[in-house]
């Protein structure tokens, strides 16, 4: 794809897997896509042991960004400790309450959530631009709508000076080191299972298949809006259109499917992915190929990982 885009190949693979790792900003670059990768892709795996697809994390993800300048901009009159808790908070409530309608629908009217969670990305785009040339726009003189910029108080610090990560990674691992030991070592594990492989199994056993669903669903559009926290508060510190059109939903849901729907496998996906998307925006610059080559791979990965997945269900890998 890359020569085909008029690239030259070996500058190309050198940007793809050597630029991130060879300065602290690199590296700096990937863990922040690991935070925010894992955080989504463990609600996406959760739901996809109960049989459930959440495809739109990406617009649970936006409505997580959009609540943390909402708490900040409308309840200033907090107590600083307060309304730094206030703005996480507010992110995971926008990210769970995005995935109720999908929700309702599925277990109420048996409506496909694929559809639907799919759908409420594009509205979530669309009231993600009304937001930012409205009720959160900082009214700039920069000639595009934008949010205030967080000052220092109100993001995630770094552990140690310059070292090139902030707390949000260790705290994200502690989350998945959680969800691994409630999701793989209790009872929970095999009721999800059961009702994502056998939902008639499941009833005769006594499990409702509806507060699973329920449960996996809405953990999940929650840790989504929680990833909307972190990149925020972690790294962007700040709302513009761009960063609406970045498909970190979409490779959180590539992640959670790499990694087997497994919390530790979808972690291991998340670095990987996190590695290789910075790599390939390198990519991209270096080699002055166009931005779609970027989506093209992605959409190449996607098909060969849903193809490796089914013929592997097909022989009992």
């Amino acid at each position: 794809m890359v020569a085909y885009a008029g690239g030259n190949i070996e500058v190309a693979l050198s940007s793809l897997f050597l630029n991130p790792i060879t300065t602290l900003f690199g590296v700096r670059q990937i863990l922040v896509r690991f935070v925010v990768f894992y955080t989504m892709a463990m609600g996406i795996g959760l739901a996809l042991k109960a049989g459930l697809w959440n495809i739109g994390a990406q617009g649970q993800l936006i409505m997580g960004m959009v609540m943390v300048f909402v708490a900040y901009d409308y309840m200033k009159f907090l107590p600083w400790p307060v309304l730094y808790l206030t703005m996480i908070v507010s992110a995971v409530i926008g990210g769970l309450l995005w995935i109720v309608v999908p929700t309702v629908l599925r277990v109420r009217f048996g409506a496909n959530e694929i559809v639907v969670t799919l759908l409420l990305n594009v509205i979530a785009i669309n009231f993600g631009y009304y937001m930012l040339n409205g009720p959160i726009n900082s009214a700039s003189n920069l000639g595009y709508p934008t949010t205030v910029t967080l000052p220092g108080q109100f993001r995630i610090p770094d552990i140690i000076g310059n070292f090139p990560m902030t707390y949000a990674v260790p705290l994200t691992i502690v989350i998945g080191l959680m969800l691994y030991f409630l999701v793989e070592r209790t009872s929970f594990r095999v009721k999800a299972n059961t009702v994502g492989e056998s939902p008639e199994t499941a009833r005769y056993a006594g499990i409702s298949i509806t507060r699973v669903s329920v449960i996996t669903m809405l953990a999940s559009g929650a840790l989504a809006g929680l990833a909307g926290a972190t990149y925020q508060m972690g790294f962007q510190y700040h709302i513009d259109a761009g960063v609406f059109v970045y498909n970190l939903g979409f490779i959180a849901v590539i992640a959670a499917l790499v990694g087997r729907k497994h919390m530790i496998g979808i972690g291991i996906a998340s670095l990987f992915f996190g590695y290789i998307t910075i790599g390939a925006e390198s990519m991209v610059t270096q080699t002055n190929v166009p931005t779609s080559v970027v989506f093209a791979m992605e959409g190449v990965m996607m098909v060969g990982i849903l193809l490796g997945t089914y013929l592997g269900e097909r022989r009992n890998v």
